[in-house]
């Protein structure tokens, strides 16, 4: 299996000691609950640090959980090096999950991009086997009897923004967005539901991308500049409204199509079975089949464990076995990259 991108920067490892033990003599002085919406119900997460400014980012992305909730999983962000708590420096590098009290601990928090992959490996791995969470954009595309539930997966960088901004754009079909960048889908009937994020944490660049002008017509409130960045104008969080504009929607949509966008040679040649998909989506197989760096097109998933591994490959053969796949090679121009889109669902 290759080694995803997020985990080159920050394994997820097994602790060898108790985590409750080690954080427990620690004092957190924010916590935040929230809700995560999935198909069926919600996760709600617990974000426990000493950073004032995540914690503030933290729930202004995420609806806020009810009263008396009780978190299915706990992360543990501390704005320090280990050795800023009295630990020993092996606890810095690494993201150290706790499967069995499904809790998260990570020292020198401060970036929030660490923020989303660590609650993204999260809700994956307290949610049940018959859900499978992607990276990519779930959507619906048409009307009545032709509408199609898509979500658009692929590896960074491949094409999805562009190919979601092309299709806002496209006058012969409407759009309708549900997730931006991550969320589930269940096994079992196929829904997939909205995350509940209030606001989006994003690239600056995808947000112009998908709505030209942004920051000449945005209204004010809008959206807020990421702090936690050294470039402070590469990422913002922001109202989906405000960049979807009214293709935002909080239906529910059945996902009957998964459409895989690579960014490959134009003389590249599709996965021939299923085998050969699931080994293409895990980074496995043929060097020369994809060229990707994140497993199952996802750096969150917290793969401490061939078990874990052999989860969501699980996962994927269960969803591959009830929604048509189809690969996207954006090796032309983005005009090309729609029409190839629209082809392949709608045909």
């Amino acid at each position: 299996m290759g080694v995803s991108y997020y985990d080159a920067l920050l394994p997820a490892r097994e602790p060898g000691a108790d985590l409750q033990g080690l954080v427990a003599g620690i004092g957190l002085p924010y916590r935040v609950l929230v809700s995560i919406g999935v198909p069926g119900g919600t996760i709600v997460l617990a974000f426990v640090s000493d950073s004032a400014r995540l914690s503030r980012m933290f729930a202004a992305n995420w609806a806020a959980a009810g009263t008396g909730q009780q978190p299915d999983a706990t992360l543990y962000a501390l704005a320090r090096p280990a050795c800023g708590y009295g630990l020993d420096g092996r606890w810095d590098r690494a993201r150290w999950w706790s499967r069995e009290h499904k809790t998260m601990v990570v020292f020198g928090f401060g970036s929030y991009r660490l923020v989303k992959v660590c609650v993204r490996g999260i809700c994956s791995a307290v949610s049940g086997d018959d859900m499978v969470f992607i990276h990519g954009c779930a959507l619906s595309l048409g009307a009545g009897l032709g509408r199609r539930g898509v979500v658009i997966t692929g590896g960074s960088g491949a094409g999805k923004t562009t190919l979601v901004a092309g299709l806002l754009r496209h006058r012969e079909y409407s759009v309708a967005v549900l997730n931006d960048d991550w969320g589930a889908v269940s096994l079992a009937r196929g829904d997939s539901v909205s995350t509940g994020e209030r606001m989006l944490h994003m690239k600056t660049g995808s947000v112009l991308a998908l709505r030209p002008g942004f920051f000449t017509s945005a209204p004010a409130g809008s959206y807020s500049p990421d702090l936690s960045e050294r470039d402070r104008a590469a990422r913002i969080l922001v109202s989906p409204e405000s960049v979807y504009g009214p293709a935002w929607s909080s239906a529910a949509t059945v996902v009957d199509q998964v459409a895989v966008v690579v960014r490959e040679s134009a003389d590249w040649r599709l996965p021939a079975c299923e085998g050969e998909t699931v080994r293409a989506l895990e980074s496995e197989g043929e060097t020369a089949l994809i060229h990707h760096h994140e497993a199952f097109f996802n750096g969150s998933l917290i793969l401490a464990a061939e078990q874990d591994k052999l989860r969501e490959e699980r996962r994927y053969r269960h969803l591959l076995a009830r929604a048509t796949v189809s690969w996207i090679n954006n090796c032309g121009t983005p005009e090309d990259l729609v029409d190839n889109f629209i082809c392949a669902i709608m045909k």
